[in-house]
């Protein structure tokens, strides 16, 4: 990890200097992560995790999606029994962050596509959410494929399709077919330093613009498939201006029927790049190692669909029975 590159990207976000500082530690401790927990279909009503007494979750948002305190925990979710019943699902906080724009929706979609949904849990969150009443996770690679698919099947959720498509193959099979659309794009990953995590190479110029030019095809692909009055959830969970605000001002630009929607809650988050209704989370900021977030509308009335056709359905997630406590 280059401290030069770090400070270069401290420079382009207009941090202050104790920002930049908090924000060098964060990069240099990797200890910034911070749990949550989704409560799944699966669970048996009033159900809470069995957390020692000072790791006492609170609703963050949801009645079902729980925030751990800050600070390490003694026993980690993932190796709890309840986990492989299905009964939670555990991400880092930041992830729940990106989702808030989702309460904001004048509408409970008609149908989702999650076009970058491995290893699921941005479907999860829009699941418990919004209930979309026909959902579809997609996933390129055949291998996080499989992994989707067993977080789906495990948790419980149901109305939820899977499938392997490239973004350019929705674009010519599904136009117009979606009022909502996740994009967690892949990304340069810059948070997972922030969590401990390595990363090398992730504030090189060329890893950022690499990424960046990726996100582009991705985003005007989904944008093919988005009905009017549809919105197109943006999100990633890295800091670089290049695969967050840039991006999102280039869709302004190539498509002038879009608007970005401002998120009440997220307005401390606001970003200072741009004017544009964008939110960036930092570690100083207390949620989670960080990431970015933006809500887009594309104007029209919002109507229903066109039908999707039954091949893009192929792979339904069916329920498995509740597991005996």
């Amino acid at each position: 990890m280059s401290t030069s590159q770090i400070l270069r990207l401290t420079r382009k976000l207009e941090l202050t200097a104790e920002q930049e500082q908090d924000f060098l530690d964060a990069m240099q401790a990797g200890d910034r992560s911070r749990s949550a927990l989704v409560i799944t279909p699966k669970a048996p009503e009033g159900y809470l995790p069995p957390l020692p007494a000072e790791e006492t979750p609170r609703d963050w948002g949801h009645p079902s999606i729980l925030a751990l305190p800050a600070g390490e925990a003694e026993a980690r979710p993932g190796s709890l029994p309840d986990y492989e019943r299905g009964y939670y699902y555990p991400l880092d906080l930041s992830s729940v962050w990106e989702t808030a724009p989702l309460a904001h929706l004048p509408f409970r979609p008609e149908r989702c596509l999650d076009m970058c949904a491995a290893p699921g849990g941005k479907s999860i969150l829009a699941q418990t959410r919004i209930a979309p009443r026909e959902h579809v996770s997609n996933e390129v690679h055949p291998k996080r494929l499989g992994i989707l698919r067993h977080n789906l099947l495990r948790c419980g959720f149901t109305g939820v399709y899977t499938q392997r498509l490239r973004p350019d193959q929705w674009a010519e099979l599904a136009p117009g077919c979606f009022d909502l659309i996740l994009a967690d794009a892949p990304c340069s990953g810059q948070s997972l330093l922030a969590k401990g995590i390595p990363n090398p190479g992730c504030f090189n110029p060329s890893v950022t613009g690499g990424n960046a030019k990726r996100q582009r095809g991705i985003l005007l692909a989904a944008l093919q498939c988005l009905a009017p009055g549809g919105y197109l959830l943006y999100t990633t969970c890295t800091y670089a201006p290049e695969e967050n605000e840039r991006n999102v001002l280039y869709l302004l630009k190539r498509c002038p029927d879009l608007r970005t929607a401002a998120v009440p809650e997220l307005e401390p988050f606001r970003s200072a790049l741009t004017q544009e209704a964008c939110y960036r989370l930092m570690p100083f900021h207390g949620a989670g190692a960080g990431g970015f977030t933006c809500l887009l509308r594309r104007e029209g009335e919002h109507a229903p669909q066109p039908p999707l056709p039954d091949e893009l359905k192929a792979w339904p997630i069916h329920a498995m029975n509740r597991p005996t406590p």
